[in-house]
């Protein structure tokens, strides 16, 4: 008889011994962090404020499924739902080893006061005769569990900042409608995670905090998000998707609330999740019973939505995890095609972050968080995974900053902080760029807008994150009317300023020879948005064509378009984008072909060293695709001949429909 099959041979009954007011559950934590296997609930579980237990019955083996188990449960006499007792707690990985253990004693608050919970079993009479006396010192006793951390650094931001832009790539290819792109942060430990978590739960309170000890590897959770709820048949799920920094009074709640990028990144987890729940609740009993509800967490805003369903008489609790495990939120849309990318897209494994931490139990239910807001403890290092979802109007920089945003009261939690390394402080326009506005210039050939739609996007992009408000809904009309009946090569030029657009069309210049640049160190300032008031452009022209170069040493761009190289093997290579690079619409379309043919990309920083041992080209709407003969005069390799090819089949795909 295996471990499994004497779980399930266990008859016992539910007990709730009340044991007094005590301590505050964060103190009892501290006291009992050197006990085995200590599992730690703290927030709104159970309909309580915490749930702890130590001691398991049964520690489930790496080698044994961890969902199959949660079906593995005693036989309970006379079952109550209003009592926990114990059953299989822990968490369940994204991607790595489990840790689940099943208990049949606890400890409960509610309600101001203290419980002894078990599942009794007259096998285990004695044993739990003295863990309730053992509960009862642990209330009475106090304790200090001591720790330390250090700053973190680890992520690297240009990784990152790729792994969003290629999200964007997938999803354009109409692989996937969005997907989560996670990184970690790491910094040095020593001391207690018990001690840890119970100093940082007192001060960040969240929904569902979680403290998993045993094994190799401690983890310490805040998570704001609900997974799943069960009670009865009757299951529940809360997704979070749109987060947005809490400033004074309502200004991140008011922005949020005007996101249509983060309503629909919501709106399409709660169609995935009730999907899933779908596949494992009673026809037409799913739906959702809240949407886009905004919720105040440590340091940020969330969209939040609830989807509910009843499930069908035949289903357990590992068949309604094998239908919705990972956490949609976590991972995308569609799930399969999603989880495959984030394999493709991120470094590393995730390991227990992304996963699922809570319990199941034969008496109560089942309760189970998302692992977001979570530290990872082993040896003398802890971790922090963060992330955030990409839509197919993502930018890189704002989703490197939402992570930033999401770590930031974590750490401040733990009196740290990310290192300068990782520090991206958000750049403001000038005053005069945005009374200028912002511009598209569009090519059309013979009366049809090249790339217009994408053109639009970007616009509209723009002027939501710098004005607050959409393009006026006839943009798109004007910019085929100023195109219709046109012949050969036209230039639109398209504003918006002031709170309208205007739009204007002349024939366009000649597409320009191969071009010697120079080298401009460190411009400063806003460049992700095209910015009508071009003066300071201008200016760095008239000593010829300018290649801007960032303090860091990265090349940038020109002041007409974004650079590629092209590296002997054929593969393109271009900087992930940053706050002071243009996200080119035809650096987009190159990319994009590239995919189409099974041509090699990379998108990586490169310094004017390795542009003068490659030949290069950059791109703009109107240029297409322009060599680059030489660098502060010396002269670049060339391959003129495969630019030509390419600009000639960017022009040939390039028409498009402004709807």
């Amino acid at each position: 008889m295996t471990a499994l099959d004497a779980v399930a041979r266990l008859r016992c009954r539910v007990v709730s011994l009340p044991l007094g007011a005590g301590p505050p559950p964060s103190l009892v934590v501290r006291a009992a962090a050197g006990a085995d296997g200590l599992v730690a609930l703290i927030g709104s579980w159970a309909d309580g404020d915490a749930v702890l237990t130590s001691d398991p019955v049964l520690v489930l083996n790496a080698t044994e499924d961890p969902i199959a188990a949660l079906d593995v449960l005693p036989v309970v006499e006379g079952a109550n739902p209003a009592v926990v007792g114990g059953g299989w707690f822990g968490a369940l990985a994204y991607d790595g080893p489990s840790r689940l253990a099943f208990h049949d004693h606890l400890l409960r608050h509610r309600d101001g006061s203290w419980f002894f919970e078990a599942l009794w079993s007259d096998e285990r009479d004695a044993l739990l005769q003295a863990r309730r006396d053992e509960a009862e010192v642990l209330l009475a006793g106090a304790a200090s569990a001591r720790w330390r951390v250090g700053r973190f650094g680890g992520a690297d931001r240009s990784t990152h900042l790729s792994a969003v832009e290629r999200a964007v790539e997938l999803i354009r290819a109409g692989e996937i409608y969005q997907v989560n792109v996670c990184a970690r942060l790491d910094a040095s430990f020593s001391g207690s995670g018990a001690g840890l978590f119970a100093d940082a739960v007192d001060s960040l309170h969240p929904v569902y905090g979680a403290f998993v000890g045993g094994g190799e590897r401690a983890l310490a959770s805040f998570s704001p998000e609900l997974f799943l709820r069960r009670r009865g048949r009757d299951v529940r799920t809360s997704p979070i998707k749109g987060t947005a920094p809490r400033v004074d009074g309502n200004g991140g709640a008011d922005a949020l609330r005007r996101s249509a990028k983060d309503a629909a990144e919501n709106v399409m987890i709660v169609d995935l999740m009730r999907n899933d729940l779908g596949r494992v609740c009673e026809v037409g009993s799913v739906r959702a019973s809240s949407l886009l509800d905004i919720e105040a967490h440590p340091g940020v805003w969330h969209l939040v939505s609830t989807v509910t369903g009843r499930l069908r008489e035949d289903v357990g609790d590992a068949e309604l995890l094998r239908a919705s495990f990972p956490p949609g939120s976590v991972s995308g849309a569609p799930k399969s095609r999603a989880v495959t990318a984030i394999g493709e897209l991120e470094e590393r494994p995730r390991g227990a972050y992304t996963g699922a931490i809570g319990f199941v139990s034969p008496s109560w239910g089942a309760e189970l968080s998302v692992t977001i807001r979570t530290f990872e403890l082993a040896g003398e290092r802890i971790e922090l995974g963060v992330g955030g979802g990409v839509t197919a109007d993502s930018v890189p920089m704002l989703e490197w900053r939402e992570c930033l945003h999401k770590a930031a009261p974590l750490l401040g939690a733990l009196g740290s902080s990310v290192s300068d390394a990782i520090v991206t402080p958000e750049v403001r326009p000038t005053p005069g760029q945005l009374a200028g506005g912002v511009l598209e210039t569009v090519l059309a050939v013979d009366g049809v807008l090249l790339r217009g739609a994408d053109h639009l996007a970007r616009l509209d992009c723009s002027v939501r994150e710098l004005y607050g408000v959409a393009l006026p809904a006839r943009t798109a009309a004007r910019m085929r009317a100023a195109a219709h009946g046109t012949s050969g090569r036209v230039a639109l030029r398209v504003v918006f300023a002031a709170g309208s657009v205007t739009v204007s069309a002349a024939p366009a210049r000649p597409r320009p020879g191969p071009s010697a640049v120079r080298s401009v160190a460190s411009r400063t300032g806003l460049w992700r948005h095209k910015w009508a008031e071009r003066g300071y452009l201008t200016a760095q022209e008239d000593g010829g064509a300018p290649l801007f170069v960032a303090a860091d040493g990265a090349v940038l761009e020109t002041s007409r378009g974004n650079v590629f190289l092209l590296a002997e093997d054929g593969t393109l290579v271009t900087p992930p984008l940053r706050d002071d690079l243009l996200p080119g619409v035809t650096r987009r379309a190159v990319l994009d072909l590239a995919r189409d043919e099974g041509r090699p990309s990379e998108l990586r920083p490169f310094d004017l060293s390795d542009l003068r041992n490659c030949a290069a080209f950059w791109t703009s709407s109107l240029s297409l695709v322009v060599p680059i003969a030489s660098v502060d005069g010396v002269p670049l390799p060339r391959r003129d001949a495969e630019v030509r090819s390419l600009a000639a089949r960017l022009e040939s795909i390039g028409a498009s429909t402004v709807r």
